[in-house]
């Protein structure tokens, strides 16, 4: 089954969201005769391409590691909105959010990662998507850019809550849109926060 990776490298001092601090890789030093090599990472959780879960918009206060595994993958479908500024819901979008527990957005922004522009210009969506994905029962939404809104973010506050989750940073879901379905996959760290780390991947 063909594999499709759709996660942005995470490196040294690399740019993040205004506000945030850079993560630290670094290899530790260890005696010349240890016989192997690790590395120690201190990181944001919203650094790359990562999963936000509804604690991040105080939703509710459960850390991502609550909730089960299967809630983190499902049957997906890209949606081609390159060149818009201010994403507004189309005629028929409604009909995939009721077959799809995944909705994955393609701007086009990922071309420009690691440029000023990534976290400065990017495209925002109305709050109405957000509602109609909450009605018919999209769980996970998912964009290759920084976020889906601007201060005061109101389609985070919209969409994380009762089990629903944002997939920021990814990239390259070009390569999805001609795809009728395919199953997306974006499991986080089994870890104490409101958000996680992860590794993106679409089967088809």
């Amino acid at each position: 089954m063909p594999t499709i990776d759709l996660t942005q490298t995470l490196f040294h001092q690399m740019p993040v969201f205004p506000g945030e601090a850079r993560p630290s890789i670094l290899e530790d030093q260890l005696p010349p005769n240890a016989g192997y090599v690790t590395y120690r990472l201190e990181s944001n959780m919203h650094t790359g391409t990562h999963i936000d879960a509804p604690y991040h918009a105080k939703a509710d206060l459960l850390t991502i590691d609550s909730y089960p595994a299967e809630l983190f993958c499902g049957k997906a479908k890209a949606l081609d909105v390159r060149n818009i500024d201010v994403v507004r819901i189309e005629p028929g979008w409604e009909d995939i959010f009721r077959e799809y527990e995944v909705i994955l957005f393609n701007t086009g922004h990922d071309k420009h990662w690691n440029t000023p522009a990534y976290y400065r210009d990017y495209p925002v969506f109305s709050d109405e998507i957000a509602f109609a994905m909450k009605e018919y029962g999209v769980r996970i939404a998912g964009f290759d850019s920084p976020s889906p809104d601007k201060s005061p973010f109101d389609f985070h506050s919209v969409f994380l809550n009762h089990g629903r989750f944002l997939v920021e940073n990814l990239c390259g879901l070009d390569r999805l849109i001609h795809l009728y379905e395919f199953e997306f996959m974006a499991f986080p760290l089994k870890i104490q926060a409101e958000a996680s780390l992860l590794r993106a991947i679409a089967r088809y």
